[in-house]
């Protein structure tokens, strides 16, 4: 198999695709992801989740790339952005290092550059920085957030570069429509504007490279200071000096120097000013620098570069190297177990069942030919034995049903004394793909809600069934009642089921599981659509 490391642009591409899913027929679903599945070869078959769901993301990016060779996915938009985001990151952070500290070390043979100045400009400031982070990181982590996740300076960028791949994928479709429906562009632009959800989603994920976009900003600009001072150093005669109002004795200058130079006090003395060059490039007003030695006043540029690389390139470069390493851990773990993806990998894995309980064919075996219709010429010498010799039983399903997951059904107290239990199991395993292990009622008079609730948890867990379907009469409006109930029921279940809604017809003479009208289901997709449950599909139980 294929590298299978999943990438930011991977899981923007993966939400697109499975956004256009929405509202499309669940037969034609079906049939697309499981002829996606039949295509892998055996060790495609067998693998995991991430693996399995990357192959299909694979094959839909090769369909739609095929309709429209000139288009640009918002996955690939996406990283091309942020490439130009790193990009400007890196060369602003060289300029402004270099250019700041080149301004800086301006030394016109008369004045030495201001050791304390250079300190604070370039080492102080930063130290001061990281603390405020590292602090700032401790408070969030006590009150249960993360600094990345409520960062102003984060946030804010990550606004900017939503806003621009917006602006960008609006263009891409401007550019596209020629060779894509009008529907499809319809769905392109809710998926662009459904970025904020997809951040929403995976939080971390999507927030952390916008911390290491300011992180490579912070490593590049100590880069640039370190290259101007060492440029500077080798191409021209700078002097360094220090001087101050108060009372400070070159002792004790020479005391937070020691301290300061700790990192790398295992070095040669000629990388710590000694005692004697700290008084030797003390500036005195009055006295100028005529009297001074060189070789004290060029004592100080080694703990200065050290100082940048210590306390400002390095931190910087760490905070790089956990914050990328933690990514693509995260990037490594994901199971794609949610419902919202569960979806796809079971239509992918369930073997195709017509409404005449027919499977499709897996088998490797060569498929026989189709004796052709028998001569009408013969057919009268045969006079009525055709009926005899033409077969009277379906095909051998080539998987046993029960290789099917199993479902637990939810169904209205009120409607269950009418629902067909065989016929109901029949539609789930035709319709869906799965086999009805256990139906239980709900909204039932002799037990509260909470208690129906802890009975599907119960039978979720005996029956090792992870999927629930709920039957809801499609002709009933949808209240708000049932939402709220959806709502506890996800609570209880957890995020990896799916909850299927499945909508049935006014009943008839004959039975209950009877079609949806088209204005019954546009009215509960509309309402559906508010909720906030990826893992919540909804369906016509019975196909028309």
């Amino acid at each position: 198999m294929k590298n299978t490391q999943w990438t930011i642009a991977d899981l923007i591409d993966l939400e697109f695709f499975l956004n256009q899913d929405d509202g499309e027929d669940l037969d034609d679903l079906a049939a697309r992801d499981r002829q996606i599945y039949t295509e892998l070869p055996q060790e495609g078959k067998e693998a995991k989740a991430p693996a399995l769901l990357r192959a299909w993301l694979s094959s839909r990016r090769h369909i739609l790339l095929k309709e429209a060779e000139e288009t640009a996915l918002p996955g690939r938009t996406w990283q091309e952005i942020l490439y130009i985001f790193y990009a400007i990151a890196l060369f602003t952070g060289l300029l402004s290092g270099g250019g700041l500290a080149f301004s800086f070390l301006a030394y016109s043979g008369k004045e030495p550059i201001n050791v304390a100045g250079y300190f604070a400009a370039f080492v102080l400031v930063q130290v001061l920085l990281f603390f405020l982070l590292a602090g700032s990181a401790f408070v969030q982590r006590i009150q249960g957030k993360n600094i990345i996740e409520s960062s102003l300076l984060y946030r804010l960028i990550s606004r900017l570069f939503s806003s621009l791949l917006h602006k960008v994928m609006t263009g891409v479709q401007k550019r596209a429509s020629q060779k894509i429906s009008a529907e499809t562009r319809l769905k392109w632009s809710a998926s662009a504007a459904s970025i904020r959800q997809i951040r929403q989603r995976y939080g971390l994920l999507f927030l952390r490279p916008f911390f290491l976009i300011v992180q490579v900003f912070g490593v590049c600009f100590n880069i640039g200071v370190l290259a101007a001072t060492l440029f500077k150093v080798i191409g021209a005669d700078v002097a360094f000096g220090w001087q101050s109002t108060l009372r400070v004795t070159p002792a004790s200058v020479h005391e937070l120097v020691q301290w300061v130079a700790l990192p790398w006090s295992w070095l040669p003395n000629k990388f710590i000013p000694t005692l004697s060059q700290i008084e030797g490039s003390r500036l005195v007003l009055k006295e100028g620098i005529y009297f001074l030695t060189n070789t004290d006043l060029t004592s100080w540029w080694p703990f200065l570069c050290l100082s940048v690389l210590c306390y400002g390139l390095l931190p910087r470069l760490l905070l790089l190297i956990i914050v990328s390493i933690q990514q693509s851990q995260n990037l490594a773990q994901l199971d794609f177990q949610q419902g919202y993806f569960r979806q796809t990998l079971h239509r992918m894995r369930t073997p195709r069942v017509s409404t005449s309980a027919r499977l499709e064919n897996t088998s490797t075996e060569p498929v026989k030919p189709v004796a052709p219709p028998p001569d009408p010429a013969r057919r009268e010498e045969q006079g009525g034995r055709e009926n005899i010799d033409e077969p009277t039983h379906p095909p051998t399903p080539d998987a046993p049903l029960t290789s099917l997951a199993p479902l637990i059904a939810l169904i209205p107290d009120e409607i269950l004394p009418d629902c067909p239990i065989e016929e109901l199991k029949q539609q789930i395993q035709d319709r869906l793909g799965y086999t009805l292990a256990l139906h239980l009622p709900f909204w039932t008079i002799e037990s509260s809600e909470e208690e129906e609730l802890a009975q599907v948890k119960t039978a979720q867990d005996e029956q090792k069934s992870k999927d629930v379907l709920v039957l809801l009469e499609s002709w009933q409006p949808p209240i708000e009642e049932l939402f709220s109930w959806l709502g506890q029921l996800r609570q209880t279940l957890g995020t990896e089921p799916i909850i299927l809604l499945a909508l049935i017809g006014k009943p008839n003479a004959d039975t209950i599981l009877t079609p949806v009208q088209a204005q019954h289901l546009q009215i509960w997709q509309q309402k559906t659509a508010t909720l906030d449950d990826p893992g919540l599909q909804l369906l016509e139980l019975v196909k028309s």
